[in-house]
């Protein structure tokens, strides 16, 4: 059980992949926002999945425990689930006792729930039966997703008898999240759970992600510079981010374009965007690769224009503030929760998501127009420095201390 809250919080987060081992942005502002719990004092204990990413270095992992297993493949980006129903009741019951130690290690005050898709809702289910306070922070689709990803859960949602409730020590039935609190990224982010999700927060805050000012500090004045043709993008490597609308429209660009791509996630999908690039005759033109959130000011600065051309509904989207913060003009899609604060003409140039010409065409005008690079620029700082980290931790922490003293708020 809890201890009675003082000054100081004990808060366990239970996320599906936590940095260094991690391959988006959900997962780092996660990290962001515990660590500046961490530097105000509080106790956290991350629970998190055993996603290793190779070649990265765990050092200073103390806080965090690697031990659930998840029904996900990390490098495809798809669900990965055994076919025995006998292993999928393994795969839960060494879940649950991973969560029986952290909580008993821990003796969290508040659970603090991140990005649960593709781990075992039963962890929710016995948090909940414990009676223990917890908070949701939705980023994404996942209290839309995570029964269906589950692949325990998944089983039983099929089930036409009488459903028990539990099998063994294993639970089977969904937690009721009667008692749980939640917030959310993004306005679009919050209609999609409560239109889609089984479980309803329609009074839950809308507290906006930022950029972490320590890796992008907001430079003082949008930089006036000559144009040279460097295309940015920053992001996982995945279908839905529109890569091959943004490798199709570089190609209608002059020769000189070059396009620097940054960021890990789906293997065979950058194979196919290599061949596709050596199709359209753009191969020298494009290149790889990966870089810590630390050293990606560098490349901002570097480039001509950033371009966030996702074709899916993009909960938020933190890319483009980085970006507005090192003054650089931004070209975007809009879709999903960026569309609230991605805005034609003020701080970016829109187009229309799988727009090929019209995604050229911006490029194309922030080349030929400088004072609409400058103004864009201008707006991006502002944008930039209304949206940080460091506000979006703030809101946080107090609701988290609210969540811990009074759980039903």
């Amino acid at each position: 059980m809890p201890h009675t809250l003082d000054a100081v919080m004990r808060i366990l987060t239970v996320t599906n992949a936590y940095p260094p081992h991690y391959y988006g942005g959900y997962e780092l502002t996660c990290a962001d926002v515990m660590q500046r719990f961490a530097q105000a004092g509080h106790e956290v204990t991350v629970l998190t999945s055993t996603l290793r990413v190779p070649g990265v270095d765990s050092t200073g992992d103390d806080n965090v425990r690697r031990t659930l297993h998840a029904y996900w493949d990390w490098e495809k980006h798809r669900p990965a689930v055994p076919r025995s129903p006998w292993q999928r009741f393994r795969v839960e019951q060494a879940n649950l006792r991973a969560l029986d130690a952290a909580l008993r290690e821990s003796e969290p005050d508040v659970v603090s729930v991140w990005h649960h898709g593709g781990l075992s809702m039963g962890l929710l289910t016995v948090i909940e039966q414990r009676r223990l306070p917890m908070l949701l922070t939705v980023a994404n689709d996942w209290l839309v997703a995570a029964p269906r990803l589950d692949g325990w859960s998944r089983m039983w949602l099929r089930w036409s008898g009488p459903l028990p409730t539990r099998v063994g020590d294993v639970p089977v039935r969904l937690p009721t999240l009667a008692d749980a609190r939640a917030n959310f990224v993004s306005e679009f982010t919050k209609g999609r759970s409560n239109d889609g999700a089984r479980w309803r927060f329609p009074d839950a805050p809308i507290f906006r992600p930022g950029v972490d000012l320590r890796d992008f500090p907001v430079v003082a004045a949008a930089p006036s510079r000559p144009w040279r043709w460097r295309v940015l993008y920053v992001g996982r490597i995945d279908p839905v981010k529109g890569l091959g609308t943004l490798l199709r429209a570089v190609a209608q660009l002059p020769q000189e374009a070059t396009l620097e791509v940054i960021g890990g996630g789906h293997a065979g999908y950058r194979a196919e965007l290599e061949a596709l690039a050596r199709e359209l005759q753009i191969g020298d033109r494009l290149r790889f690769l990966t870089a810590p959130r630390a050293q990606l000011r560098a490349h901002y600065l570097d480039a001509d224009v950033v371009v966030f051309p996702s074709e899916w509904d993009e909960p938020f989207g933190v890319v483009p503030l980085e970006a507005m913060a090192c003054g650089t003009p931004v070209v975007a899609t809009g879709t999903g929760g960026s569309g609230e604060f991605l805005t034609d003409g003020r701080n970016c140039l829109r187009y229309p998501a799988g727009d090929v010409d019209a995604l050229a065409a911006c490029v194309r005008r922030l080349a030929a127009e400088q004072p609409v690079r400058q103004a864009l620029a201008t707006g991006g700082l502002v944008t930039a420095a209304q949206l940080t980290t460091d506000a979006y931790a703030a809101n946080l922490l107090e609701l988290h201390e609210q969540v811990a003293r009074d759980p039903r708020g």
